[in-house]
Parts: C-alpha cells; sequence; structure tokens
C-alpha cells in the first residue's frame, strides 16, 4: 500500500506513527480477540467483503475472463486475517528516513504500506501495488502523471486494487487520461503519415479549471485556441494515392449519392447538383462511416466529426443538410458517377511533394483546401430574410459570447435585407463586401466570405460539399484516377461546446485561416 499525502517530511513521520498504531491495534485485535462481545472488527471486515470485494470480483471476472481471478469465499478470507496481519510492516520512505524496501531478501514478497512523498511519486516502485491512499496536488499535468503511481500490477490481483483519493484529484485525472489519450492519437497520426513534429500540428487539451500542461516556460511558442467544429470549414486535405483508396472513396461516394437520389432526384443548378433534407444519420452511416481519410488530413477527423454530429443532432441542431456534387468549371472535362455528369476540378498539389514522374504515397493540394469560399452559399439562395428569420439570427448572435458574429452595421444589413425580403446569400454578399472593401490587403474574386456564411447559415443546417478532383496536370500523369474530396461546412452555435487546447507553432500556421484562397 501506498500512502502519498503531503511532500512535507515532518507530516509524512506523523503519518507514519498513526498507521503504525493502527495497524498494531488491527493485529492485537485479531490475534488476542475482544472479550465475549463478539468480534466486532470481524464483522466490520466480512460486511466491506459482502458489499465491495465479492461484487467487484464477479464483475471483473465477467468483463475481463482472462485475468483468471480465484473464486474466495469468506471464510477462507476470516481463516488468514490474523497471519496477514502480523505480516503488515509501516516503512516510512522519504530522503531523511533510514527504511528501505529489500524485496532480494522477501522472496515471497513483502506486506509494506510505505509512507512517503517525492521519493515515491519520482522513480521508487513499490512491486504489486495494490492499493494507493493519494491526496497530493500538483497544478501542472506532468507533475500529477509523474506522481499517479497507482499499482505495481501483478497477474489475478486486478479485482483487489483499490484507489483512494479526492473527488477533486479524480476529476483531474480523468481530464489529463482524456488529454493524454487524445494526444497518443496524434502521435499515431503523426507516425502514420510519416512525419515529425516540426512538420505535424500537435495540439494538448487545456484543463477549464487552471491546470496547467506543463510550466509556462516550456510552453513559451504555444498558445491557446479554442476549438469546435461549430462555425468551422472541416474538408479533405490529403488524399491516399493507393489505388485501393481512392476506388473505395469514389465507390463510397457513388453509393451515397444513389441513396439520395433513390429518396429525393437531384436539383441541378449551373454550380452543382443539390440535394435538400438529408439527415445527419444518412450522412453517418452511408458516407463518413466508410469514407476513407488520410493519416495527415489533420482537421478532417473522422471519428471526432461523426461525434460532434451526433452530439448536435441531440440539441435538435445540424439536423437538416444540404449535399452538393459542385460542377466545377474548369476546363478540365467531366465525369460520371452515380448516373451524373460533373466537371472535374483541378488543384495544384504542394510543391516538391513528390519528384517527377513519381506518384507519392498521399497526395495533398496546395495550402490544404479543395473548396471555393462561394460554394458555400450554395444553400443560402433560397433561405429568404422574413421575421422569423432575422430574429434567429440576432438570437443567435447574442447567445455566441464572445463571437465577433455581426457588428452594428451588419445588423443594419440584416433588417434591410429582411425589408425587402431578400435571400441569406444577398445578405452574405452585403456583409461580406462590408468586411472587405476593394482596397482590402486581402484581395478575393469571391462575392461571399465563407465565414460570414457559416455565421448566418441557420445552426439546423449544414452543408457537404462534393469535388471530383485531379492534381494539376503539370505535375500529375493523366491517367491517374479522380479524387472524391468533402468539405463540410457547419454553421455557429451556441450550444456546440467548444474545447481549450495548447497548439505549437506547425498547428498555428497550418490553421491560421480555414478558407484560404478562392478557388474556381
Amino acid at each position: 500500500m501506498l500512502v502519498h499525502v503531503t511532500r512535507f517530511v515532518d507530516v509524512q513521520h506523523k503519518v507514519c506513527e498513526l498507521i503504525q498504531e493502527e495497524i498494531e491495534s488491527i493485529r492485537l485485535r485479531l490475534t488476542m480477540g475482544e472479550g465475549m462481545r463478539g468480534s466486532p472488527l470481524r464483522d466490520e471486515f466480512r460486511q466491506v467483503w459482502l458489499t465491495d470485494f465479492a461484487p467487484t470480483s464477479q464483475n471483473i471476472r465477467e468483463l475481463s475472463p482472462d485475468e483468471n481471478l480465484p473464486e474466495v469465499t469468506w471464510e477462507q478470507v476470516d481463516a488468514e486475517l490474523a497471519e496477514a496481519a502480523t505480516r503488515i510492516e509501516v516503512k516510512e520512505i522519504n530522503g531523511n528516513a533510514v527504511d528501505a524496501l529489500n524485496y532480494v531478501n522477501h522472496r515471497q514478497g513483502l506486506s509494506i504500506i510505505a509512507v512517503g512523498g517525492d521519493k515515491l511519486s519520482r522513480g521508487l516502485t513499490l512491486e504489486g501495488l495494490s492499493v494507493s491512499y493519494f491526496l497530493r496536488a500538483s497544478q501542472m499535468y506532468d507533475t500529477l502523471m509523474q506522481m499517479g503511481r497507482w499499482f505495481g500490477y501483478r497477474p489475478g490481483y486486478l479485482d483487489l486494487c483499490r484507489l483512494f483519493t479526492t473527488e477533486d484529484l479524480r476529476n483531474w485525472y480523468r481530464h489529463i487520461a482524456l488529454a493524454e489519450l487524445e494526444l497518443r492519437k496524434e502521435f499515431d497520426r503523426m507516425k502514420t503519415a510519416g512525419l515529425t513534429p516540426r512538420h505535424y500540428g500537435l495540439r494538448v487539451r487545456e484543463h477549464p479549471g487552471g491546470l496547467l500542461i506543463t510550466a509556462m516556460n516550456k510552453m513559451s511558442h504555444s498558445e491557446t485556441r479554442r476549438l469546435s467544429y461549430a462555425g468551422q470549414l472541416i474538408q479533405t486535405s490529403a488524399f491516399d494515392t493507393s489505388p485501393a483508396s481512392v476506388q473505395k472513396n469514389w465507390d463510397t461516394v457513388e453509393r451515397f449519392l444513389l441513396k439520395l437520389n433513390r429518396t429525393s432526384p437531384a436539383t441541378r443548378t449551373r454550380l452543382a447538383w443539390i440535394w435538400k433534407d438529408v439527415s445527419p444519420a444518412t450522412l453517418i452511416d452511408h458516407l463518413l462511416s466508410n469514407y476513407a481519410v488520410a493519416p495527415d488530413a489533420w482537421r478532417f477527423q473522422k471519428p471526432e466529426v461523426i461525434q460532434f454530429l451526433r452530439q448536435q443532432a441531440l440539441q435538435e441542431e445540424l439536423t437538416n443538410w444540404t449535399v452538393a456534387l459542385v460542377n466545377t468549371d474548369g476546363g478540365i472535362g467531366t465525369k460520371e458517377i452515380a448516373g451524373l455528369e460533373t466537371g472535374i476540378a483541378e488543384r495544384s498539389p504542394e510543391a516538391n511533394t513528390w519528384q517527377t514522374g513519381q506518384i507519392p504515397p498521399v497526395y495533398r493540394p496546395l495550402n490544404a483546401n479543395i473548396q471555393s469560399p462561394a460554394h458555400q452559399a450554395l444553400d443560402l439562395a433560397n433561405i429568404i430574410m422574413t421575421p422569423d428569420v432575422y430574429e434567429h439570427l440576432i438570437r443567435k448572435r447574442s447567445d455566441v459570447c464572445g463571437s465577433l458574429l455581426f457588428k452594428d452595421d451588419e445588423s443594419e444589413i440584416l433588417q434591410q435585407c429582411m425589408n425587402r425580403r431578400a435571400s441569406l446569400l444577398q445578405a452574405a454578399e452585403l456583409i461580406t463586401q462590408y468586411r472587405r472593401p476593394e482596397d482590402s490587403e486581402k484581395p478575393s474574386r469571391s462575392k461571399v466570405s465563407g465565414d460570414v456564411v457559416r455565421q448566418l447559415r441557420p445552426s439546423t443546417h449544414g452543408l457537404l460539399l462534393i469535388y471530383l478532383l485531379v492534381p494539376s496536370q503539370k505535375r500529375w500523369p493523366a491517367d491517374q484516377p479522380t479524387f472524391a474530396g468533402l468539405a463540410m461546412s457547419f454553421p455557429s452555435s451556441h450550444t456546440a461546446r467548444a474545447v481549450e487546447y495548447r497548439v505549437n507553432r506547425v498547428w498555428q500556421e497550418t490553421f491560421q485561416d480555414d478558407d484560404y484562397v478562392d478557388r474556381d
């Protein structure tokens, strides 16, 4: 057993004395008896066995049959209590103590209660540790993780492991475990992509209650970002070029579009084939679940996107999707998918990603971008500025705390559009002109800003853009297959919970602008 309550040696010494007194009392009561009144201590132990240990052991046998846990009765335990108590030693393990853990001379094992602090938490391992009593707090992830030495695991003892701590520490360690799990997934993606932290944007989830990831001087090149898919553009930023992967995604998209056509045939416009009122369940089950995402498509992390869709649907948001198969007018030619003739987009690959004449394992479009901001407005033309829509947008403005959603002048633009029953598309164009005057340092051929569109779109409506694309023919063999890329435009939302992350410089440089340059 480990007892870690403080780093102060004087306090550790006093705790050690108190535990020794308690153990000696238990030993005497078990070996000498407690008079004619029976044995309240044994009754107490029996109650703990029946209400805690026995049901826990049974649950773990069912959940982890490979552990091969023995079945033990209370009578067997009771017969061993006195002898077990006589073997227990209490040792103080710190820089001032003379006690030491000598496992070499105890081949059959030691029965130890070790009381300590830094020495226990920074390197000493207790073999066969089964019970931890832990109160030591810290304000940093890495320190807490280093101190969290709960168990020295032995086969056959899983059901006997116990941790006694405070509710605050339990919640802190739960958060750190989640942050560590996410970071391990990031490392796995980075490894699969064949990248290093010099080229891969890493992030670590921050704690809302003030815990630090590590010392501030170790985070001098990072910054805090609030991340959520709400109000964001997520797109396929990398493509696996293996023929099997390219064909799988093509087939997945084609089956999805055939499914939509059977339910409601597409409407054709100059820019796209469009399906309305698609449910998030259809999107998940018939497209996202089977779509293969390349390892270094950083922002399009499929499990997180699917989870976000399901969470928002429970809030009655993102329940209505528009799907657009973009008919790119780029002069590259057309191709048929699901019986629909569609223009093919051309997207320049990143420079210096492969040698001439050789196909790289991953195709990354320039700036990790395949969409055009103007295409994000495809679903706004039919949403007319009525009083209900206006009230929804103004309410949305007040709900999104700290957002730049609608300055006073922009609210006036919305009011004008409502008065003449203009569409949200027209409102988006006017607000974009207001935000980006002709002398803006950020030139754009588009009349619409993707950011404005995502903030104007109702929180119940999402937009999925599907692109058929090929890399620039100057760098890519003409006989290579066509890729099927996805871009998801999420409306802003006050119910979507943003999570704060500490992000490194590579992440900052990669995701400083989701819209990037205009296309088509």
